[in-house]
């Protein structure tokens, strides 16, 4: 018997192990003449063994990762964890000896079940390449290596022109197996009498659907500059899921962002989503004039929010200081004008020339004081957009195939990813929601409620008051109305008269609920 003191596992990522810390360990399966590790034979002819030895866990560890790469297999060092599915039957363990300081593999099981991986991520760290690598390239110029690096992704990827070539096709393979998705390509007419591509539009049938059925009306509109062959834009609208997370709807590569483009998009978009005119669709955005236009005409009456991060980005480069940094967010989060008003007399009284900036930029397109209401979404801000363009940085360095096969992979990913992750959440509201309203409701305790008549109350502290109606979900923050979730005084009111471990529950919007999450990932 031995104290596990490190384990590496092998196995698909998002796979656990069991929950042994303890392992009974046979003598004659470790056998009786060990073998030491020699760290000096080729990287791609190293290989685990039963009872083999090591200096410490990195020799060890460094071992695994070079039979990783050269066999496919993905590679995990997991922790002591409780009991999960495993997907791939191989198992490592190893631990230090008792009679002397070398790492030891106690047992193995050597089969695999997980399918070859081509791409390894972190575990390919440049002390890796640094390591294997050296030898041959220490001697060739950087430009060498880029180019050398250009010509066999030309090799592995195709030319530019090999894309544009066979975009027809891609066309095709998405209607035959997407059935319902909506694909377009615009093409130009050049002099020569040749077509030449000048901007694409994808969105499938499942995101739409999904997003149709359970996603917030919320959209984040943002382009993003592409990096390698293709040059251009990438424009998505991301929505939110009940669970307020990243929902990609669609994308589109263009030319150049500018009015005509971002038209044409949301145009798509618009017939894609049913949301003729915007109706209660809240966008948020950046302040792209061409891009501000093109929502005006397209979705003259949705909410058009542009992002506080953008705006106070350019306010700090003149008013720096943390005095004007806190009462711009103060003036962006107030929920109801006359405090808007207050805050923004305080700004004017420091510096008049602040006021005036912060007053041109329309305060109702990013201040909480003159959101509508009932939009079950507070965001000042384009997060999920941002967040979507990491999740790409990689794809949109490559040719324009690559490129939009890696996004679709991406979402699908995602897509399985949220439809299992789901199935382990227990409660009928989405777990960030749950977090969302026991971080509004630290404080309730320092809340007095006082009742009413018809289900009102009154909750007060120190100098503040607020009403509370519990039958229609008002109060006179306004920010339950906004974001769909009680804020403390409110849910001061609800601990009075509801049991504090079913508040949450009682109180939720539909659209926070896991029956809408379910309908999103089908």
């Amino acid at each position: 018997m031995f104290t596990l003191m490190k384990r590496i596992v092998f196995g698909e990522k998002d796979e656990y192990v069991d929950d042994l810390v303890h392992l009974e360990v046979d003598k004659n399966d470790i056998g009786g003449s060990n073998s030491i590790h020699d760290p000096t034979i080729e990287w791609n002819l190293m290989e685990p063994k039963v009872g083999e030895q090591y200096q410490n866990f990195s020799q060890l560890k460094n071992c695994l990762i070079n039979y990783a790469v050269a066999h496919g297999y993905p590679l995990r060092f997991e922790k002591l964890e409780s009991t999960r599915q495993k997907k791939c039957d191989f198992r490592l363990y190893a631990s230090w000896m008792n009679t002397e300081r070398t790492v030891q593999v106690k047992s193995m099981k050597k089969k695999h079940l997980c399918s070859r991986k081509f791409t390894f991520g972190h575990l390919v760290s440049p002390q890796w390449i640094d390591s294997h690598l050296v030898k041959e390239i220490i001697t060739l110029s950087l430009s060498k290596c880029n180019r050398a690096k250009h010509k066999a992704m030309v090799m592995i990827e195709g030319k530019a022109s090999d894309h544009y070539a066979r975009i027809w096709d891609y066309v095709a393979e998405i209607q035959r197996s997407n059935p319902g998705s909506t694909v377009q390509v615009g093409v130009n007419l050049n002099p020569d009498g040749k077509h030449y591509f000048y901007r694409f539009y994808v969105c499938f049938h499942a995101l739409k659907t999904g997003w149709i059925a359970g996603c917030r009306r919320v959209i984040g509109l943002d382009g993003c500059f592409l990096k390698g062959q293709v040059k251009g834009q990438l424009l998505t609208p991301i929505g939110r899921d009940a669970n307020n997370q990243v929902y990609p709807i669609c994308w589109a590569v263009v030319d150049i962002e500018n009015k005509q483009n971002w038209k044409w998009f949301l145009e798509l978009l618009s017939e894609d989503v049913g949301v003729q005119e915007g109706g209660d669709l809240i966008v948020i955005s950046d302040q792209h004039k061409g891009l501000l236009e093109a929502v005006k005409e397209v979705f003259p009456n949705a909410e058009h929010r542009q992002c506080v991060r953008h705006i106070y980005a350019n306010f700090k480069k003149s008013y720096k200081g943390e005095e004007y940094k806190d009462l711009f967010w103060a003036a962006a989060g107030c929920t109801v004008e006359p405090e808007f008003i207050s805050v923004m007399e305080r700004l004017k009284a420091i510096d008049v020339g602040a006021y005036e900036y912060v007053m041109s930029h329309n305060p109702s397109s990013w201040s909480r004081a003159y959101f509508c209401q009932d939009r079950a979404c507070e965001a000042f801000e384009n997060g999920v957009s941002e967040s979507f363009n990491a999740m790409i940085v990689d794809a949109r360095k490559r040719p324009l195939l690559t490129m939009l096969e890696m996004i679709r992979l991406s979402v699908r990913e995602r897509v399985s990813f949220m439809y299992n992750l789901q199935q382990m959440w227990e409660a009928p509201i989405c777990p960030a929601i749950i977090t969302k309203f026991e971080t509004f409701g630290e404080h309730y305790r320092s809340w007095s409620v006082i009742p009413s008549d018809g289900g009102v109350f009154e909750a007060r502290s120190t100098h503040k008051s607020y009403c509370v109606d519990l039958q229609s979900w008002y109060y006179s923050c306004r920010l339950w109305e906004l974001s769909g979730i009680p804020y403390v005084h409110a849910i001061a009111t609800m601990f009075y008269v509801t049991p504090p471990n079913q508040a949450a529950e009682t109180f939720g919007g539909c659209r926070d609920s896991i029956e809408y999450h379910n309908i999103e990932y089908i």
